[in-house]
């Protein structure tokens, strides 16, 4: 009886560290230091509509990826001519860049600034195309990284109890063993 427990057991143990293992490999959203958040959302400025997306969405003192989807104001078909220059402002030293789009996304300009301190920075997008031009401003606030990945305690938990179960499974083979010579 207590042998076919523990083969139950080591099956249970084994489909646990394959979900596990799994579920660590699933990435669902896009994500580097977090997932990507909106932080304007079709707001009008100038000619143009507005979505903003920053990430990691819960910003961190390091790299922000900024991404502006630019739509005309007036029938919202994509702006693919702009010229977007994203700069911030702040909390540290100011960093600009120009955010370029691309031929699979020609409506969404994309690019990188550093945040190199904690606390609050404003983002201003500077822009230009045919249509006109406008500037947009938002806030966004540097935090400490802090926090815990729930998927490494997971592992380890499973991690460990692998580690036992073939820990007992030795134990109880070794009596198994000396029985027999008794």
């Amino acid at each position: 009886m207590l042998s076919l427990f523990s083969g139950r057991f080591h099956l249970f143990l084994s489909l646990l560290a394959v979900v596990a293992v799994a579920a660590g490999l699933y990435s669902g959203t896009a994500s580097a230091n977090g997932s990507v958040k909106l932080v304007v959302i079709d707001e009008v400025a100038g000619p143009f509509q507005l979505r903003v997306g920053v990430l990691p969405g819960d910003p961190i003192a390091g790299p922000l990826h900024v991404s502006v989807l630019l739509l005309n104001a007036e029938d919202l078909t994509g702006v693919e001519d702009a010229s977007v220059r994203v700069r911030v402002d702040g909390a540290g030293t100011p960093d600009e860049t120009e955010a370029f789009n691309s031929p699979q996304s020609p409506q969404l300009y994309e690019g990188n600034l550093l945040l190199d301190a904690l606390g609050t920075w404003e983002v201003t997008l500077d822009i230009e195309s045919p249509a006109g031009q406008a500037t947009h401003s938002f806030n966004v606030r540097a935090r400490n990284e802090s926090g815990f990945n729930l998927m490494y305690v997971i592992v380890g938990a499973v991690a460990v109890l692998v580690v036992g179960s073939l820990a007992l499974s030795q134990l109880q083979r070794r009596r198994r063993v000396t029985r027999g010579r008794q």
